[in-house]
């Protein structure tokens, strides 16, 4: 394992059977059946994350991103491959790994209800071996770092659901593990409550050194969240990098031609290096607005492409910008394609 890699997956394969009732047909009374069907949750994924490093893992629903959270965690077996924590292989050294790994997965009661947060917190500290003193100081420290200081005698039950999720991050880090999974941790949050989680998931990075696997749905959280980046489709890894470079290699570059009237957008799509066009309506008048190769030559031979064709067109061009494009445009064209064939 490469020496600066605190977690990684090598060549894992993961195939899930699933099983279809079917209906019992009303005219012959036939006896229901299942008809089976395998689904690729995981098809030759390879990644690592770094210490310190803050990973998201994108992808639709379905894709395979909570199997990755379960086989990182020791919950669920790859059919093929090697998942590594800290050196250790997860399959064959689970209980050292499950020291070194805090989990919180979308849509589980992590925390007791009956009980407080700190009851909670000294509850499954012991359940993972942390007592006595330093135990209650961790407890009180994790509950005062996430925000539920004042909260902490306050039955769980009676907490809202952003500071159940926020709790349920300090249950994951009572131990004091290296690496954090997170599984869709802002979903059905507010903005303040998930502007709170972000925040806290990079300061306990920063400061405190520990690799931290973000999955979600929110495009803005991981842009603003994740160091790298990793895509996966239909179980496949379809992109892995560095953010600021994903929005460099994958984007559209996005040109804005202002025009005194509105031209035809087919009359362009022919040129090299235009990958679409359109015409905008707006309170300065039209536009036409050029999705562009992100390759950098064919996109300069694009612009002078365009420029020219529009000139010599009779349109008089006002000005050229460019728009910038985020990483929600990027995850819809790389996870575009069809769902696959059974």
């Amino acid at each position: 394992m490469t020496e600066e890699l605190l977690v990684e997956l090598r060549h894992i394969h993961k195939v899930f059977t699933t099983r279809h009732l079917f209906p019992v047909d009303e005219d012959t009374r036939k006896r229901r059946f299942f008809k089976r069907r395998n689904v690729s949750a995981a098809d030759d994924v390879t990644f690592g994350i770094q210490r310190g490093e803050i990973f998201g893992l994108l992808g639709p629903n379905g894709a395979g991103k909570t199997t990755m959270v379960k086989m990182i965690s020791g919950l669920v077996r790859p059919d093929k491959g090697q998942a590594l924590v800290d050196g250790l292989d997860v399959d064959k050294k689970r209980k050292q790994v499950l020291r070194r790994v805090g989990v919180v997965l979308e849509g589980t009661r992590t925390s007791i209800w009956p009980l407080t947060p700190l009851e909670n917190l000294v509850y499954y500290g012991m359940l993972k071996d942390v007592r006595g003193p330093i135990l209650k100081q961790r407890a009180h420290d994790l509950l005062d770092f996430i925000g539920l200081k004042d909260k902490k005698n306050v039955q769980v039950r009676r907490l809202s659901r952003g500071q159940k999720q926020k709790l349920a991050i300090c249950i994951a880090l009572i131990a004091d593990p290296q690496v954090l999974l997170l599984d869709e941790p802002t979903t059905g949050l507010d903005v303040q409550s998930s502007r709170a989680i972000k925040d806290k998931v990079m300061e306990m990075t920063r400061h405190q050194g520990r690799s931290v696997l973000v999955t979600t749905h929110d495009m803005h959280v991981a842009q603003e969240l994740c160091d790298r980046i990793g895509i996966i489709n239909h179980g496949r890894l379809v992109a892995c990098k560095r953010t600021e470079e994903l929005l460099d290699v994958f984007s559209e570059q996005i040109f804005v031609f202002k025009v005194e009237r509105p031209p035809a957008p087919e009359a362009f799509m022919e040129l090299p290096g235009v990958v679409r066009t359109e015409v905008e309506e707006g309170l300065d008048g039209p536009a036409l607005v050029a999705h562009l190769t992100p390759e950098l030559e064919p996109r300069s031979a694009a612009l002078y492409g365009l420029t020219r064709k529009l000139e010599q067109d009779g349109y008089q061009l006002r000005a050229i910008t460019q728009r910038q494009q985020n990483l929600e445009s990027i995850f819809l064209r790389l996870t575009a394609s069809d769902q696959p064939s059974e």
